[in-house]
């Protein structure tokens, strides 16, 4: 036992060092790694799987024998002698074919349950990136309001400054309003830092007030898969579609062993009677007689078999029915999903290159024109709300793009979240 304990220690050491880690180094491949070994929800999964596996060899496995004993209250008198008591012991043996049929369909359902545990893993996966993402875009706002703070003190400043030079007072209120209504903001998504990092928490099996870093980046990969391969992969390795398979199988063998079922099984037994001695002399006085026996089931009720086999017919001809619904269900999803990751593009190239430049340039020049006393306050205000609303729509983007291939990779079976080289962050204030 102690062995067996230190073994386990030692293959779980890595991730409670990871676990440490998360107050501070929080990267996607490390939560995904902890939820994968600490999830109950996955390890609920996977332990049914393991039953099923388990029952395979009880499928495929002979009945048990059965052994009776029978006591003569009134001996029975024969030649050699009173028959006083009996033991009898028998086996049963199944149908040719019958046991492997059955040890067939136990392995369909161990395979398709299988399934089921990568679908868990996934939807876990697709999760736990979202409480990341959402995570990252919190950071990123946060900051991004912080340096609007500092920048609209900045603009209070030279509004106070101009002020005391002759300028009107309302652009010094004007700045005073924009600071109180971005301090607001700042001390909003503040507080939503609790609920995100309960909702990652959970989701690790760790309390919920654990100490968690903010996430460190989030990468941006295109995804470069044709339309017509993520099809494909959906087909091929998506694990509802996979569990579905095994459902197909399984009801096609269970058809050939309901068919099976109209042939008799076996037993073969053996009975020993203890006799008595005889009350006369006669040869073999007292001699213990052994019967040995065979027999079979009488598989004669016909409307029964059929019905079975009926049945067994009808929930293949259900899954596979099944499986044709959750295919174009899941077809349809992609369409959806490729649509949310063509706008994520679309907004981080568009923010990126374009927007967030031309709006950082339109605050300096609103800036420089009001210090020249050329432009309206309100107009340096509106410039540093647009550069506001740009940086924010970006990180939004890219916090979406990641989610979108969480759910991609949950659609089609491969990964399309972590990037064998994770890059350092990619972020507009870079």
């Amino acid at each position: 036992m102690k062995t067996k304990a230190i073994v386990t220690f030692l293959l779980l050491f890595p991730l409670i060092v990871l676990a440490d880690n998360l107050g501070s180094n929080l990267t996607l491949r490390a939560v995904l790694q902890i939820g994968e070994m600490q999830n109950p929800g996955l390890q609920a999964s996977h332990n049914q799987w393991k039953a099923t596996e388990e029952q395979i060899a009880v499928k495929k496995a002979l009945p048990d024998p059965s052994i009776s004993y029978g006591y003569y209250f009134e001996p029975v008198e024969t030649r050699v002698g009173p028959q006083n008591q009996r033991f009898s012991v028998s086996q049963k043996f199944p149908g040719f074919g019958k046991l492997s049929l059955k040890k067939s369909i136990a392995q369909q359902e161990s395979n398709a349950v299988q399934q089921k545990v990568q679908q868990t893993r996934l939807r876990l996966n697709h999760r736990i990136t979202k409480a990341y993402a959402d995570l990252y875009y919190l950071k990123r706002s946060i900051d991004v309001t912080e340096d609007r703070i500092r920048l609209v003190r900045d603009l209070e400043q030279i509004a106070r400054t101009r002020y005391s030079a002759g300028a009107p007072l309302g652009a010094t209120l004007q700045a005073q309003v924009e600071l109180g209504r971005l301090e607001d903001q700042l001390a909003a998504l503040n507080d939503q830092r609790k609920p995100h990092s309960a909702r990652l928490n959970t989701l690790l099996n760790r309390p919920e007030n654990a100490p968690l870093a903010w996430p460190q980046n989030v990468d941006y990969m295109p995804v470069l898969s044709s339309p017509e391969e993520l099809r494909s992969s959906i087909a091929r390795f998506n694990p509802e579609l996979g569990e579905w398979d095994q459902r197909i199988e399984q009801s096609e063998q269970q058809i050939k062993l309901a068919k099976r079922e109209r042939y008799p099984d076996f037993f073969v037994g053996l009975q020993y009677i203890q006799t008595g001695e005889a009350e006369m002399a006669v040869p073999d006085s007292g001699q213990d007689a052994i019967i040995g026996s065979v027999g079979i089931t009488l598989p004669i009720w016909a409307g029964k078999n059929r019905a079975r086999i009926q049945s067994a017919s009808y929930q293949k001809t259900a899954a596979m029915f099944n499986r044709v619904d959750r295919q174009q269900e899941l077809e349809s999803a992609l369409q959806e999903v490729l649509f949310q990751l063509r706008d994520a593009d679309r907004k981080i190239n568009l923010y990126k290159a374009s927007l967030i430049p031309k709006a950082r340039q339109s605050l300096e020049v609103n800036r420089k024109g009001y210090e020249s006393g050329t432009m309206e306050f309100i107009n340096l205000i509106d410039a540093e709300r647009m550069l506001l609303e740009f940086e924010l729509s970006y990180e939004r983007a890219r916090a979406d793009h990641l989610i979108a291939r969480a759910r991609l990779s949950q659609l089609t079976g491969t990964d399309f979240l972590i990037n064998q080289k994770e890059d350092s962050n990619e972020s507009v204030s870079d």
